[in-house]
């Protein structure tokens, strides 16, 4: 994977196919820690802890459908995570989801760059319209602490009938999201 970003989509999409109806995506960019941290929480059908050990082996994937009984995603993730001085951490219990947290050393010659955040999670929200996204995007400096929140499921309610679909919809999201990245600083991450 070239970026953060794309590991980020990668966790959705496991958690999309794990049936969680909720997702809460964190993204916090913490100066004085020199910490990237990223954490992803569901409420899809979760795991045992046999299994959360398999899904960090490149060969293990619970894709029935593939041909070749590798999943490289998670793996890959926390490989990157430990190479730049970070950790991966996942905890999950079957029937009550998934949270996972990475942590990257910010200043780490080696880690790669957050990418294009709002592109990723624009496209998960309007490809899975069905599950509420609740996104939180926390800065923090020695003096200033910023944060962003977004929320599908108020949005939803506000809409009614109309779908997250509809282009004014669609637009709105992508400026909200825009908007929420550049005031916590994650466009240059």
């Amino acid at each position: 994977m070239q970026d953060i970003s794309l590991h980020l989509l990668d966790i959705i999409e496991n958690s999309v196919r794990a049936d969680a109806r909720h997702i809460k995506v964190r993204v916090i960019h913490d100066v004085p820690e020199n910490l990237l941290r990223l954490i992803v929480e569901d409420d899809g059908c979760g795991m045992d802890s046999h299994t959360v050990e398999m899904a960090q082996n490149p060969f293990y994937t619970s894709k029935l459908e593939r041909e070749k009984k590798v999943g490289l995603g998670i793996p890959l993730f926390k490989q990157n995570a430990e190479q730049c001085n970070g950790t991966f951490k996942m905890a999950s219990e079957p029937g009550f989801g998934t949270v996972m947290t990475v942590d990257f050393q910010l200043d780490h010659i080696d880690r790669m760059p957050l990418g294009n955040l709002k592109d990723t999670l624009l496209g998960a929200i309007i490809g899975h319209q069905e599950i509420d996204f609740y996104v939180n995007l926390i800065y923090q400096n020695r003096c200033v602490q910023q944060s962003f929140l977004f929320d599908t499921a108020a949005i939803k309610e506000e809409l009614g009938d109309i779908p997250l679909t509809y282009p004014d919809v669609i637009e709105y999201i992508d400026q909200s999201l825009y908007e929420g990245i550049q005031n916590t600083n994650m466009e240059d991450v």
